[in-house]
């Protein structure tokens, strides 16, 4: 009998979760399995640390189960003793709030997950050892990779899958520094704004999903100041609608792939698919065509329209929405020229409109506008230090702010700052290579890290860090669907 198969995980989060579940669930011959985790969030990740309970899942509960081809598994999990009641307001029971549990709460189940899969795979004879340390460099060796820790441990693998989570927010402005009233990352929220003074004024840099959340905390601490959104296009995310069941008939995997072996596959192709899938769901691409338009909108306004579209029975955003998943697919498929100009010309507003906020998020956040609270700019050019706060400019206007909480996106690297040093020794051993566009190059059918345009056997990346070789990277569903194909990779004979 030969020995295990030893294969490395570099970070414990979700999507380390996702890996070890599908792992557990196969008939693969027992393999040795030691995850690297230095933070105190195993199994959770930041996203999903212990945190206050305003701050929410942005999809739908039965959108988050982290078991491929088991949509309820996250449900069964909280109807098992672990349902939550949401908060009893006027705002939270029209738009179906308990189907948004906190992310506190989905960070225990992915706790309890980890740990069923961890004692399926010792029952079935695997070996699983957690080490809590980080990983700093790693490079091929003859019999597959080596590992070194930041206590200078080597590790063996034979095949090694960074899942490496998503990093703090880029500090564009430099900001960061001994001096107080920067907050450089929001979470968890519950320690990192709970020292701001209720009556101060707050600058929140970015409009995205971590701007609603800290305005939500802010709103839940009891904060009274003036809270200000501010980013260059000043554009929030979209409301997410009540879920109405679709099957796609035309974008699917098997369509773009049947248009790329005809060379079909540019930007506008997949408009025109779009298009067809529409068409065939008897809709109109002007709801969609209205929502681009309408990006520049006055955002209080943008808020109470789409929270009046809630109910409505339209499909052209729950359909784009449904892109998703797919897009994992499309996206390597398209010319790089495409890929670019999609990035560069249209990536806020899918942002926007495909990963939308739960409505009742959505109708505090209206809330606080409507009582002059909350304002959202854009136009934002500059933020600096004074001596007595920060100084705040946009374009033809410049307040100022006695807090700067920073909810920007992540570096356009992509790589999280603690991990930089691990994939820079990737880099130089020709193991990885940086992608244009931001992350590494992998391929898509397999995850594995591409380097002149071969794949490399040992090596797999999961999550934010392949962000430009894939378009969707940090959606629960993309993470299980990916996580599922690395594991059929990880037990091949």
């Amino acid at each position: 009998m030969g020995r295990m198969r030893r294969i490395a995980v570099v970070g414990g989060g979700g999507g380390a979760v996702c890996l070890l579940d599908a792992l557990s669930r196969t008939s693969a011959p027992p393999a040795a399995v030691t995850v690297f985790e230095p933070s105190d969030r195993l199994w959770r990740g930041r996203p999903y640390q212990r945190d206050a309970d305003c701050i929410l899942v942005n999809l739908p509960s039965r959108a988050m189960s982290v078991r491929a081809g088991d949509r309820e598994h996250f449900d069964r999990w909280l109807s098992n003793g672990h349902r939550w009641q949401p908060e009893a307001t006027e705002d939270a029971d029209p738009f179906n709030a308990a189907a948004f549990p906190p992310r506190t709460l989905f960070g225990d189940y992915l706790e309890s997950v980890a740990h069923d899969g961890v004692d399926r795979l010792r029952d079935r004879g695997w070996s699983v050892h957690v080490v809590r340390e980080r990983v700093v460099h790693a490079a091929p060796s003859a019999a597959g990779a080596t590992l070194t820790t930041e206590r200078g441990t080597e590790h063996r693998a034979d095949r090694v899958v960074l899942c490496l989570g998503a990093g703090t927010p880029y500090d564009g402005f430099r900001l960061d520094g001994p001096e107080p009233g920067f907050v450089p990352d929001p979470y968890p929220v519950s320690k990192a704004l709970a020292g701001i003074d209720p009556q101060a004024t707050v600058a929140v840099l970015g409009t995205g999903l971590t701007a609603v959340d800290v305005s939500l905390a802010l709103r839940a601490g009891g904060h009274q100041g003036p809270v200000f959104l501010l980013s260059r296009n000043g554009v929030l995310p979209a409301v997410r609608q009540r879920p109405i069941a679709h099957t796609m008939r035309h974008f699917t995997p098997d369509h773009f792939h049947t248009l790329s072996r005809r060379g079909q596959v540019g930007l506008t192709q997949v408009v025109q698919v779009l298009h067809d899938e529409l068409a065939a769901a008897g809709q109109h691409p002007a709801e969609l065509e209205t929502e681009f338009a309408l990006l520049r909108e006055d955002p209080t306004r943008r808020l109470r329209r789409q929270l009046d579209l809630y109910d409505a029975q339209a499909l052209g955003l729950r359909i784009l929405q449904h892109t998703l998943l797919v897009a994992v697919d499309v996206w390597p498929l398209m010319p790089d020229r495409d890929r670019a100009g999609l990035l560069r010309d249209h990536y806020r507003a899918l942002h926007s409109l495909c990963c939308p906020m739960p409505p009742s998020s959505a109708a505090r956040l209206l809330a606080m506008s409507e009582a002059g609270q909350l304002r959202i700019m854009d136009g934002l050019q500059e933020v600096g230090r004074t001596r007595q706060g920060f100084d705040v400019a946009t374009q033809g206007r410049r307040l100022h702010a006695d807090v700067v909480v920073n909810a920007t996106s992540v570096a356009p690297h992509r790589v999280p700052t603690a991990a930089a040093p691990l994939v820079q020794s990737l880099v130089t051993a020709s193991a990885a290579s940086v992608h244009p566009h931001g992350g590494l190059h992998v391929a898509r059918e397999t995850s594995q890290f591409v380097v002149d345009g071969r794949t490399q056997e040992c090596f797999y990346a999961l999550g934010d860090v392949t962000f430009g070789s894939l378009f969707i990277t940090a959606a629960m569903p993309v993470i299980v669907k990916l996580a599922q194909e690395i594991t059929r990779e990880l037990v091949k004979p």
